[in-house]
């Protein structure tokens, strides 16, 4: 494994993903997006309810001191 973050560590990873996109079942590669896409949504609202999380005890704090 390269060393993370770098540009051979990424590529490396997205070769894995790559290798199973077959022009024979291209509902895999449909799903290989979508998968995509879902990650990146289900990040973005896992940041989202972090933040919500972070203002009702932000709230709780300013309240009592």
């Amino acid at each position: 494994m390269k060393p993370y973050g770098t540009v051979e560590y990424y590529a490396e990873m997205f070769s894995d993903f790559i290798a199973d996109v077959q022009y024979d079942s291209p509902e895999v590669s449909d799903n290989l997006i979508a998968g995509f896409k879902q990650a990146v949504d289900d990040w973005r609202q896992y940041h989202v309810n972090q933040v919500l999380e972070l203002n009702r005890i932000e709230k709780i704090l300013n309240d009592q001191i």
